[in-house]
């Protein structure tokens, strides 16, 4: 997990408590946890995951034995609530009441997704954390909400104000914390210092303008601290620009696939525009697609306006992927294929030559050497692929071509 890690966490901070401000602090790991003290009550915003979850309340206890009274779940993801037994464990081994857990009141029913569908999940997260057969990515069990609200709710800490408001943006059960007198958001995943993760390839449907709406309206709260979800707290002037910024990229993307839909352009085309962001927005440390990618924001997109047809007829109730590869291969030749995939890889052109190289195995299976190619040009585009996301499912299909090959 330790390249997970590495992605979001600066060297030196993985697990360690960074007070960020006066009775405010920052656990930080994959996912943090929002600590917020110093009035005899303890709020943690998100519990982090289930390896983590203990060692984010041990270095609470370094900070202060005021008990934790109060826990938000910024959403569902088990990166943010996954670390709640622990915390409830704490609790009752310090003789501390349970804390009250709050959330959205959409957060029950993806927690119920979730177990009706883990044996996928499981899989997708593995695949895209790169963990090894055998280690679960995804909890058989969660620690549901004792609380839910629907649209905005004013809760206490020791006597101060701490405000919840719903989101849609990387889920529909998303929850941004907002404590007024201390001018502090903890926003979760809602600010990630990547072009934010929207179009996940494997992941149900995620709202790229209801993110943008979100990040506006925390920004109108003018916070002088921003406790993220994922990366380093944001402050002062610094912390606005990230909020506002970010939601102009993600509007610029999803309008400029509004518009190409509304003037009767196909799905397909509108992926092969290769839509980008204006270059001051792609030159921000903050929008660098090392987790997300603006083309995975374009598909986003697209599923929530457009359904799933690309446009092309041939893929509206295709032929079997095996069929149409016989055929290809059977026109163009296994040997011509080989060399025409070899030579765009020496042509610096890895995309086009694996819709070449992946037309060999599914011709025929047993066919080593077109495994081997695969996993070839997939080791390529892992070295020159930005997103994290991107990367790792490349690395997930060149490891099962190289498994492939060995068995054929």
């Amino acid at each position: 997990m330790r390249q997970v890690d590495d992605v979001f966490v600066s060297r030196g901070k993985l697990n360690t408590l960074e007070v960020v401000a006066d009775g405010i602090g920052q656990f930080h790991a994959f996912c943090n946890v929002g600590f917020v003290w110093g009035g005899g009550e303890v709020l943690a915003v998100d519990t982090s995951n289930p390896r983590m979850g203990g060692n984010a309340v041990k270095a609470l206890r370094e900070i202060t034995s005021e008990p934790i009274a109060l826990v938000v779940y910024t959403h569902g993801h088990v990166d943010h609530v996954g670390g709640a037994p622990a915390f409830l464990a704490h609790a009752e081994e310090l003789g501390h009441a349970r804390p009250s857990i709050w959330a959205h009141e959409n957060l029950p029913a993806r927690l119920e997704r979730y177990s009706a569908t883990w044996g996928w999940n499981n899989e997708v997260n593995r695949r895209q954390f790169q963990l090894p057969d055998g280690v679960n990515a995804f909890p058989r069990k969660f620690v549901y909400p004792d609380r839910t609200y629907r649209d905005g709710v004013r809760l206490e800490l020791a006597g101060e104000a701490v405000e919840l408001y719903p989101a849609r943006a990387e889920t529909d059960d998303a929850t941004w914390v907002w404590l007024p007198e201390r001018e502090t958001a903890l926003v979760g995943d809602l600010s990630v210092q990547s072009i934010p993760n929207t179009g996940n390839p494997n992941k149900a449907q995620r709202y790229t303008l209801g993110w943008a709406e979100a990040l506006e309206a925390i920004a109108r709260h003018r916070p002088k601290t921003v406790i993220p979800g994922h990366g380093e707290s944001l402050q002062g002037d610094y912390a606005l620009e990230v909020l506002q910024e970010t939601a102009r990229a993600l509007r610029h993307l999803h309008n400029a696939v509004l518009e190409r839909l509304n003037a009767g352009q196909w799905p397909d085309e509108i992926v092969e525009a290769d839509i980008r962001l204006p270059d001051d927005l792609a030159a921000k440390p903050y929008l660098q697609p090392i987790y997300g990618h603006p083309q995975f924001i374009v598909r986003d997109v697209l599923r929530a306006y457009a359904g799933w047809w690309g446009g092309d007829p041939a893929a509206l109730i295709p032929a079997r992927r095996a069929d149409v590869a016989r055929d290809l291969v059977d026109v163009a030749g296994r040997a011509e294929l080989i060399a025409q995939t070899r030579r765009l890889m020496r042509e610096d052109e890895p995309r086009r030559a694996l819709h070449l190289a992946v037309l060999l195995p599914q011709s025929d299976p047993g066919d080593r050497e077109g495994h081997a190619l695969v996993a070839e040009v997939c080791e390529a585009l892992v070295e020159r692929e930005r997103s994290f996301i991107a990367r790792n499912f490349y690395r997930v299909a060149a490891a099962q071509a190289r498994s492939a090959a060995e068995k054929a």
